[in-house]
């Protein structure tokens, strides 16, 4: 389990069956097991879920950083570059810069081709997945500063354990359409983080979903991967449901080694229940197979 008993055994988290470990000072390593629920139509782990294991990889970082003072995820930036596909996965994260105001944490995620046993393997056992980058805003924490209590700190090796996905991990956010489109998404405990707000991972693999869903698929479920993300934070999700406002910017162009080709598209979320409040801006990259829609056979 988590800090403080979170995340409870009926969560997301939990049921990824995260597990992690912090190797110095600056560098925390998570894992979790790669099942077909966690999959893309690539074979992959899909990109939502592996900005959740970064996410918390980031996070654990930068609280364990910026003590005594408070942060808040401001930004994260997701790669693919081959697919993620196991049988582990696993994001090593390390901070890279602290300043007053800002802090910044990078995240490499690879194929772990060992039986899982180790928390870190050798360079010959791990494959590149994906890069990322995550942007911490830092709000001094004064009170923690006058009394000398900087509270606790993440431990140095945790694990969550819940009963396992009985499904695709897109079911689990119990998504429906929301009209021209757009996907809509319950706000529940099973997808909370400590703050009482939809952990950031979750509002990455929604955006996701609805990236693919502005593509051309349905919910999720469509031959079209995302492959790049580019989330920017404005505020937390509480209220719900958190509806996508999804721009497409453009389809065409071949995908690398893909046959298919690449789009683009813009995914704004929000939190309808609290008056409409913008709270995500994700920049989605995809690849689809075929030509793009209107172009040559």
């Amino acid at each position: 389990m988590g800090t403080a008993g979170y995340p409870p055994v009926r969560h997301l988290l939990s049921d990824l069956g995260v597990e992690a470990e912090s190797i110095a000072e600056s560098d925390t390593v998570a894992r979790i097991r790669a099942t077909p629920h966690v999959a893309g139509a690539d074979g992959g782990v899909r990109v939502g879920v592996l900005a959740t294991l970064v996410d918390l990889v980031g996070g654990s970082e930068a609280i364990r950083a910026a003590r005594p003072d408070r942060m808040v995820t401001a930004d994260l930036t997701l790669q693919m570059v081959r697919p993620a596909v196991g049988p582990f996965v696993e994001a090593r994260g390390r901070v890279v810069r602290r300043g007053r105001t800002t802090l910044v944490v990078e995240a490499g995620v690879f194929d772990v081709l060992g039986d899982g046993s180790d928390a870190v393997v050798d360079a010959g056992d791990a494959l590149p997945a994906a890069w990322a980058t995550m942007t911490f805003a830092i709000h001094a924490g004064q009170q923690s500063r006058r009394s000398g209590d900087e509270g606790p700190g993440p431990p140095a090796r945790w694990s969550f354990t819940g009963a396992g996905l009985g499904g695709p991990v897109v079911d689990t956010l119990c998504l429906s359409e929301a009209g021209a489109g757009e996907v809509s998404m319950p706000v529940s405990g099973y997808l909370l983080n400590s703050f009482g707000a939809v952990q950031g991972g979750v509002m990455a693999l929604l955006a996701e979903v609805a990236a693919i869903r502005a593509l051309g698929g349905g919910l999720g479920h469509d031959a079209t991967v995302v492959t790049d993300l580019q989330v920017a934070y404005l505020a937390t999700g509480r209220v719900g449901p958190i509806v996508s406002r999804t721009r497409v910017l453009g389809t065409g162009g071949e995908g690398v080694g893909t046959g298919g080709h690449r789009s683009n598209a813009v995914v704004e979320l929000v939190d309808e229940g609290d008056g409409g409040r913008l709270t995500t801006v994700i920049n989605v990259g995809a690849v689809s197979p075929g030509p793009p829609a209107g172009g040559p056979a």
